[in-house]
């Protein structure tokens, strides 16, 4: 069985087992893309199921959620972020990250609701530089967009900005698939693999803050009290929250 994951630091937790002895008998092989992407191969039936953009729950009745497992945080995320050269009523185009599809339709949901504002919004491969070259403001998610340097530019971190509006955490990824691929063995499973990260968290912190040539405390803040892994009933009302903002905006 294949399964997809973001290449994303914020994944790791939930991936990292399947790399173990006991992960890899599981006989379920982990496949990386960008959340885009990974929607594209849950359609096409590529993969079981992956952790992939919470507004994809909203846009197809046929797809479910794997219970109590989410990609969440509350307040500021650090790696969904809004780099503006203008400030953001001064706004009159966004660059969009290609590879993103909640954090792109979150970000329009800020501007109209929440900023007072109403942009023309551009896609874009995630490269910084180049996005501010053809627009005001550039939207980034994951590692970029939790690296990519800020030095004169005006910063938005959205994961605080949905907070400092709603008073609500928010939900950036949840295990989606074909409602008859969310089976009770691969549910098992992804919990099997919640749980081990979340009880090995330093093994992965380690291992993360190596490969990417990152600080161990940087990697350790994101992962133990910036992210979330476990829904929460807050959880639950955010998500419909969204659901209904986006729904306002004809987004899904």
């Amino acid at each position: 069985m294949r399964i997809g994951s973001v290449p994303y630091l914020n994944a790791k937790p939930l991936v990292a087992w399947f790399h173990t002895p006991e992960g890899k008998s599981s006989g379920v092989e982990v496949v990386y893309d960008v959340p885009s992407r990974l929607a594209q191969r849950v359609e096409a039936s590529e993969v079981a199921c992956a952790l992939v953009s919470s507004i994809q729950l909203f846009r197809r009745s046929d797809w479910a959620a794997v219970p109590r497992v989410a990609i969440a945080s509350t307040g500021r995320v650090l790696s969904v972020r809004l780099f503006s050269k203008v400030p953001l009523d001064r706004v009159r185009s966004v660059a969009l990250d290609t590879s993103s599809l909640t954090s792109s339709a979150l970000v329009q949901v800020l501007f109209a609701r929440w900023w007072g504002a109403k942009p023309e919004y551009l896609p874009a491969a995630p490269d910084l530089g180049l996005m501010l070259k053809g627009a005001d403001a550039a939207l980034l998610i994951g590692d970029k967009g939790m690296l990519a340097g800020a030095e004169g530019l005006h910063v938005a971190d959205l994961g605080e900005e949905w907070y400092r509006w709603t008073g609500l955490p928010f939900v950036w990824a949840l295990w989606l698939g074909r409602k008859e691929n969310i089976t009770p063995t691969l549910v098992e499973v992804l919990l099997t693999a919640c749980r081990w990260g979340l009880a090995h968290v330093e093994q992965v912190v380690h291992q993360e803050a190596v490969q990417m040539g990152l600080p161990e405390d940087l990697v350790r803040h994101y992962l133990c009290e910036v992210m979330q892994y476990q829904m929460t009933p807050a959880h639950e009302q955010a998500l419909q929250r969204f659901a209904e903002e986006c729904g306002r905006l004809g987004l899904i």
